[in-house]
């Protein structure tokens, strides 16, 4: 869903219901939903890619507005440059886009850069979306750049606030900029016939800072898994006493076989219903 030429009031109510948390284990397809959007929502989509995996399928970094990964050593990759010989232009350029789309360990500005980027993101008026992948990755790219950029007792306070300040970040894109925020972040595995029946942990930070206290930052929380048909899903249940699920639509939940991050977007804005009988998305206004 594209939000441009929007008014502010449109772009409000249509983000009303944001952040959203998606969660699920690996292979789940949390990262497919972001491949799979449309080549328009791709170019208004900014991506934090802290588990720096490559976008796979048919889509590559060049889609999206703008890619950012992790990397261990700036000081590495400026090093390499140096030893460039003149003519290795095309290396030269390389290194220089990993050092401008880059998060690095070793630099201590490296929380400040990521909300610099989330902040440019939330008043830009060609973002409509920002997208974690994911808070697990991410809490430990803080702890491994609080452990490397600071000593004692800084550490460990560096690290709480690197996590707090990204994530208080995330929820102004939504607040001021009226963007559709996502943050990904993963639960242990669990088998596809025992899914239904499991109950889902909290997610899982370092140390007591936010212990148990990650999901209260979200509006929405959406959970994503490979049932025993073999079809990926998003579920959510705001009565569930099985996980952390919440929506603020008035059924209170849905559960639909998925193909995009937009299936969200579309459902909680009430562009599509779910098909009780098939768990498909349909066009309308309405559940049937």
């Amino acid at each position: 869903m594209t939000l441009e030429n929007l008014s502010l009031a449109e772009k409000a109510k249509l983000t009303s219901q944001y952040p959203c948390l998606v969660i699920g284990a690996s292979s789940s397809g949390k990262t497919y939903a972001i491949e799979n959007m449309s080549a328009e929502d791709k170019k208004r989509t900014i991506i934090l890619n802290f588990d720096t995996k490559p976008i796979g399928g048919e889509s590559n970094a060049t889609d999206f507005a703008a890619v950012f990964a992790v990397s261990s050593s700036m000081s590495k990759i400026q090093e390499q440059m140096a030893l460039l010989p003149k003519d290795a232009t095309e290396y030269r350029e390389h290194f220089q886009k990993i050092l401008n789309n880059s998060y690095f360990i070793d630099d201590p500005e490296a929380v400040d850069k990521i909300v610099a980027h989330i902040l440019k993101a939330t008043f830009s008026s060609k973002i409509d979306r920002i997208v974690i992948d994911t808070f697990t990755s991410m809490t430990d790219f803080c702890e491994a750049w609080a452990t490397t950029c600071f000593s004692g007792r800084d550490i460990w306070s560096k690290y709480g606030f690197g996590v707090q300040k990204i994530q208080q970040a995330l929820k102004e894109a939504t607040i001021f900029g009226n963007k559709f925020t996502y943050v990904f972040a993963h639960h242990d595995y669990i088998p596809a016939h025992l899914y239904p029946t499991t109950p889902k942990q909290a997610i899982a930070v370092k140390g007591g800072i936010m212990k148990n206290n990650v999901e209260t930052a979200y509006n929405t929380i959406v959970f994503a898994y490979l049932n025993e048909e073999g079809n990926r899903m998003f579920q959510c249940d705001s009565n569930s006493t099985l996980d952390t699920s919440r929506t603020k639509l008035l059924e209170a939940k849905f559960k639909f076989v998925r193909n995009s991050l937009d299936d969200i977007e579309q459902l909680l804005n009430r562009y599509k219903y779910v098909d009780l009988e098939t768990g498909e998305l349909l066009d309308g206004k309405a559940n049937k």
